[in-house]
Order: structure tokens, then C-alpha cells, then sequence
């Protein structure tokens, strides 16, 4: 005779509560309960919001110290909801921000999108999102608080500044909600969308710019800051000393089209010089702007760069590996950095900061020069082309360059005049001869019948 073999009795879990200690609080909801379990010798506490079961340790042996404890909890558990803090980390903003950034930098990695992109995201969550929203829940950040946050923001910044925080907030928000933390994307306050005018320089401007920054070739000035009360000037912020790449790199930028990130990136591998029935450069830059054609350049960018790299080859600095403009920084951003605190000088020189109708220009302003000047000198340049070839889209385009342009910067057009059409005759068709004529867009032959008329040949 065989005995059935029973399967052994299960072993209850350590963080169970154990029955006989489970207990609510006295004049408090009946989900607030205390209880003891067999992983810790100090009372838990457990409260039920109606979303999530919360639990914490009251680190109180003592069952009196374990009520206090719980009812502070449920206190604080009140106020919080209150304030739109999260009461479980998971659900917190900045828990779900970093979470966001790490899928983010993944991305990154696998070339999905651009490593300056996700540095751009990560100084404006640092610098003004998460210290507004970092305690909250996801949950309770609504239109209300959204609206507060652009209120706030709004004071210093452009509409277009606002857009890319409140996007990035949204982007996080989509983050939660596709982990199951977030139900419903709350509604986003509208921005008013006004383009601001892009700052450039005019051709005599232009000329004034590039003419004074060769002056500064070799010049040194210090940067101080503003006087405090009772001191005779400011403490010093920097030391510049101007390079004969400032005056190189504003004649770059204003013949290539590029953007000044591109400046900081470019080696001597990306450029190529194109000769044939037009003069150029051909430059194959990394991606910007989720952009990565070639770029090709007015002729005068070709004699920029060979000057600058004949004086590059002799200190052994013109390999394809090494960067075009100041190849003595590793650090890109401090390369890029140098060449701005010069052009900004040169713009408070020239009283150049700003622009008729009180644009501010920066360094940025030379490759709005380049598109500007196209627009208003080539000959029947297409949009879609000057578009393409500068790295932007053709709204781009019109919104912030066609734009701004007027009747009088283009007055030879508006004064021009069509040519008429002439006739072409061959005889006069009086005496037999066959007689040509443009009408329209026909040629009409008059042939010499006798009742004359004419033969349309379209």
C-alpha cells in the first residue's frame, strides 16, 4: 500500500501581516492600519488612497509610538495630496525625469538623435523645471500649475523659450503615461506664436564689421564687471586677446551658410574644394538640426579656408582630423566660447548689438547675413534650394528671412519692365510673300490666299 504525497504546507511571507496584530486607528479612516510582520520587530503602517496601497516603516517597537507615528503619516499623506506631491517615488516628476533622460540618452547612443540636443534638454530641466515641479506628482501637474509656471518664466523669457520648456515637460509627461504612471497628458497652456526678427547685417555694416575686426588683430583688453558702490572700477571677469581667427571666421559664416556650432566641429575631413565651372566648398558637416546634407559654399569661403589652412599646415595643425577653426582647444565649447567673447566685443565697438528695429545680433547673425544677402542677390535663387542647401526648411525661410524683406531693398525689380514681344515678318505679305507674327503665345502665319487668312500654329 503507497501513501499520497502531499505537498508541504506553504510558509507565509515575512512581509505579511501578521493577523492578529492588523488593526485601524481610532477616529481615522478605517484604511490606515497598523500592523506587525515578521521581517522587523517595529510596528508598519499601511494606507489605502484609493489609487495605491502606501506603506512605511514607523520604526517604533512601542504600539502607543506606532499610532502617533501613523497619524503623522496619514497627516502628511493629506498635505501632500494637497500640495500635489507624490507620495510613492515612482510617480514623483523628478523620478520620471531621469527616467526620461536615461531612454533619452540611449537614443543618443544609438544615433537617433544628437548628443547637443539631449545637453540642451538637460540644462533646461536643471535650470528651471525641476525646481518647480520636482516633488510633485505627475498625477497633479495640470493646466493650473502649468499656466503658474509659464507666468513665471514668461517674465524673461521669449515665447519661443517658453514653447521649448513647456515641451520638454510634455515630452516627460508622455514618458510617464507610456509607463502606466500617468492616465490622461493634462492641457498645456497655449503660447502665442510671434516670430522674433533675426538679426544680419547689411552690406555697408558688413563691410564695417569685417574692417574693424582685422584693426583687433593682436589687440588685448580686460573684461571687468560693473563697479560695486565705492569701488573706482569692477573686478576682472576675463582677459581677451583678439586672433586673426575672428576676422577668418565672420567671412567664413557669411559666404557657407553654417551655423557657429558648426564652427566648433569642423575638421579638415569635412571640407572639400570643388573646382570646375564653379568654385566652392563642399561641406560634409556632422548632423544639426536633424539635417546631415552637404553644405556648398560662395567662392569667397574657398579662399578663406586655404588661407587658413596654408597658415594651419605650418604648425604641423591642417590633418583631417584636426579642427579648422582654434584646433589648439580640445575643449570644443571653450574653442566656440573664445570666438564669441571676440565678435561680441567687436559688436559693442561698432554699436552693433542690436539691429534697426531693436533685434539682437550675435554671432549667429552671420549665417542670417549669408541667407539674407542670397535672397536679396541671387539671381532667381529658388527657396527650396537656398532651404536645403543652408540646413532649415523653406517655412524657415519665409517665416524669418522672406519676411523681412521690403520693396525697396529690391527696387530694381519693382522699377523693371517686361519686353514687349516683337513681330517676326518675313516679307509683308502683299505681293505673295508668306508674313510671321507673335501674338501671344502663337506664331501666326499670314499666307497669301485670297481671302487671307491667317494660320494659327499654336
Amino acid at each position: 500500500m503507497t501513501s499520497a504525497k502531499q505537498s508541504p504546507t506553504p510558509h507565509p511571507s515575512r512581509t505579511v501581516p501578521i493577523a492578529h496584530t492588523l488593526e485601524s486607528i481610532k477616529g481615522y479612516p478605517d484604511k490606515l492600519k497598523i500592523y506587525l510582520m515578521a521581517a522587523s520587530s517595529f510596528w508598519q503602517v499601511r494606507f489605502f488612497d484609493g489609487k495605491s496601497t502606501i506603506k512605511r516603516s514607523t520604526s517604533q517597537t512601542e504600539k502607543r509610538e506606532a499610532i502617533k507615528y501613523a497619524i503623522s503619516f496619514y497627516e502628511r499623506l493629506l498635505i501632500n495630496k494637497h500640495n500635489g506631491v507624490a507620495v510613492t517615488k515612482n510617480t514623483r516628476f523628478d523620478a520620471c525625469a531621469k527616467s526620461f533622460m536615461g531612454a533619452q540618452a540611449a537614443r543618443v547612443t544609438r544615433k537617433e538623435m544628437s548628443a547637443e540636443c539631449h545637453r540642451n534638454d538637460q540644462y533646461f530641466l536643471d535650470g528651471k523645471v525641476l525646481p518647480e515641479f520636482r516633488e510633485l506628482n505627475v498625477a497633479d501637474i495640470n493646466y493650473d500649475r502649468l499656466q503658474k509656471f509659464v507666468d513665471k518664466i514668461g517674465v524673461s523669457l521669449s515665447a519661443s523659450s517658453i514653447q521649448r520648456y513647456l515641451g520638454l515637460i510634455r515630452k516627460i509627461l508622455d514618458h510617464a503615461q507610456n509607463r502606466d504612471l500617468l492616465k490622461s497628458i493634462p492641457k498645456f497652456p497655449k503660447i502665442p506664436k510671434r516670430d522674433e526678427p533675426r538679426g544680419w547685417f547689411n552690406a555697408k555694416e558688413y563691410a564695417a564689421l569685417l574692417a574693424r575686426a582685422k584693426q583687433f588683430i593682436g589687440h588685448e583688453d580686460v573684461i571687468r564687471a560693473a563697479p560695486k558702490p565705492g569701488q573706482a572700477q569692477g573686478t576682472v571677469i576675463r582677459n581677451l586677446t583678439f586672433t586673426a581667427e575672428l576676422p577668418r571666421m565672420i567671412e567664413f559664416i557669411a559666404n557657407s551658410f553654417i551655423r557657429p556650432t558648426d564652427i566648433k566641429n569642423m575638421q579638415h575631413k569635412h571640407v572639400e574644394v570643388i573646382r570646375g565651372d564653379n568654385t566652392y566648398l563642399r561641406l560634409s558637416l556632422p548632423e544639426s538640426k536633424k539635417h546631415s546634407d552637404p553644405i556648398v559654399t560662395m567662392e569667397q569661403a574657398v579662399h578663406v579656408y586655404e588661407e587658413l589652412k596654408a597658415d594651419r599646415a605650418e604648425s604641423e595643425q591642417a590633418e583631417p582630423d584636426d579642427y579648422v577653426f582654434m584646433p589648439e582647444h580640445a575643449n570644443r565649447d571653450t574653442a566656440l566660447r573664445r570666438l564669441q567673447q571676440q565678435f561680441n566685443y567687436l559688436l559693442d565697438d561698432l554699436g552693433f548689438k542690436t539691429g534697426p528695429r531693436g533685434e539682437e545680433r550675435t554671432i549667429y547673425s552671420l549665417r542670417h547675413t549669408c541667407i539674407m544677402h542670397r535672397l536679396l542677390e541671387g539671381d532667381k535663387i529658388d527657396v527650396l534650394t537656398l532651404a536645403r542647401n543652408a540646413r532649415t526648411s523653406v517655412e524657415m525661410i519665409e517665416r524669418f528671412y522672406a519676411s523681412k524683406l521690403n520693396g525697396e531693398m529690391n527696387i530694381e525689380a519693382i522699377q523693371s519692365k517686361r519686353e514687349k514681344s516683337k513681330g517676326l515678318k518675313i516679307g509683308d505679305g502683299s505681293k505673295g510673300n508668306v508674313q510671321l507674327q507673335v501674338q501671344g503665345n502663337s506664331l501666326v502665319m499670314n499666307l497669301p490666299t485670297a481671302k487671307n487668312a491667317p494660320l494659327n500654329l499654336g
